[in-house]
């Protein structure tokens, strides 16, 4: 049997079957743990964690005491656990257990039976996935220690550098939402856990931003730094919930072409406008020509009082069809007067598009 160059310490097996934690053991030889410890209890295996630590546990769906997304659910909610990559390894391929697992922060999925070369090629995705920002990482560290030292400028030029893409794990969450889409989900759950990677980076930079400002006593900098820390890791959590609603979005409206219009409605209804509009701006990638998202974006902006951008935004939904009866009803009431093109005899002013007929307009 062909050995990997990645080696592990310590590996959990999480399941409830004999025979398919024999299976594990036999095909983790691949990766020479120096430790496999196994367990049927979702419990159990939380206590073992939480003081010892594990390079990869691998979870099967079915345990004695709950099921593996209630797992997955409990490691990401436990700071100690968080960064442990948990790998499903179970017989239940269906579409909604695949995005539960993802929902829950899975860092890899694979169905048994499986192929020894499966089975390596996920478990090493996964553990490469946790050491990404490892660079980074130990570029956090040598900025810390300019600190301790009082090398505060040096610092805060190194802690800049880091920060430089503010951007970047937005677009890998973008970037997982794609992939779902596409029912690409190896890619989605790589994206995802990048974007929290990232995201964790960035705040941790923030805050050493803050702490070398102190240190030269410049408190108003310091002030601002510990608020970008404190804006990131609240827009990060905003995202998993949004991920979390996107992902139930696919599940129960699969034959929706365009489920980021779908969620942006459901945001928009819920009160969050601003990951509505980022959710529309997906969507108009996708289908560029479907009137009614821009319906949705005119009167998302009218809710935030950006009422430049809904007027606009309603006459992009009726140059694309000036037949749309609803976007007329919204220009009127913006600009005071009828859209200037007058609405054809066929009121769906369009040809036929199977993503028209499907897409969901926010009334």
């Amino acid at each position: 049997m062909e050995r990997t160059s990645t080696v592990f310490d310590t590996v959990v097996i999480l399941t409830n079957s004999d025979e398919n934690a024999r299976r594990d053991r036999y095909t983790l030889q691949h990766f020479r743990p120096r430790s496999v410890v196994s367990f049927s209890s979702g419990s159990e295996a939380i206590d073992y964690l939480s003081v010892n630590r594990a390079d990869m546990v691998l979870l099967d769906s079915t345990l004695d005491d709950m099921d593996g997304v209630r797992f997955l659910k409990l490691v990401r909610h436990n700071m100690q656990l968080k960064d442990t990559p948990v790998v499903m390894v179970t017989t239940d391929s269906t579409r909604n257990r695949v995005l539960d697992a993802i929902a829950a922060g899975c860092a890899g999925y694979i169905i048994r039976p499986y192929s020894a070369e499966t089975f390596k090629q996920h478990v090493l995705r996964a553990s490469q996935v946790e050491r990404m920002t490892e660079i980074e990482q130990q570029q956090v560290r040598d900025a810390r220690e300019m600190v301790d030292m009082g090398n505060f400028d040096d610092a805060i030029e190194a802690f800049e550098e880091i920060v430089s893409e503010q951007n970047l794990a937005r677009k890998y969450y973008d970037m997982g939402c794609k992939y779902l889409v596409k029912q690409k989900y190896g890619q989605a759950i790589i994206a995802f856990k990048k974007a929290v990677k990232i995201n964790d980076l960035f705040a941790e930079a923030y805050k050493g931003l803050a702490e070398a400002y102190k240190g030269k006593n410049e408190m108003e900098q310091y002030k601002l730094y510990i608020q970008k820390a404190a804006e990131v890791y609240a827009q990060f959590d905003r995202m998993e919930e949004t991920k979390e609603l996107f992902i139930e979005v696919l599940k129960y409206d699969a034959t929706t072409p365009n489920p980021f219009n779908t969620l942006g409605v459901r945001l928009r209804k819920s009160g969050d406008l601003a990951g509505a509009m980022h959710a529309y701006r997906q969507a108009v990638e996708l289908t560029p020509e479907d009137e009614n998202i821009f319906f949705n974006m005119s009167k998302a902006y009218y809710f935030m009082g950006n009422i430049a951008e809904a007027k606009t935004n309603v006459e992009q939904a009726l140059q694309l069809n000036p037949g749309f009866a609803e976007g007329r009803k919204l220009y009127r009431k913006l600009f005071g007067k009828e859209f200037p093109r007058p609405a054809p005899e066929d009121t769906t002013g369009r040809r036929p598009n199977a993503a028209y007929h499907a897409s969901v307009r926010d009334d």
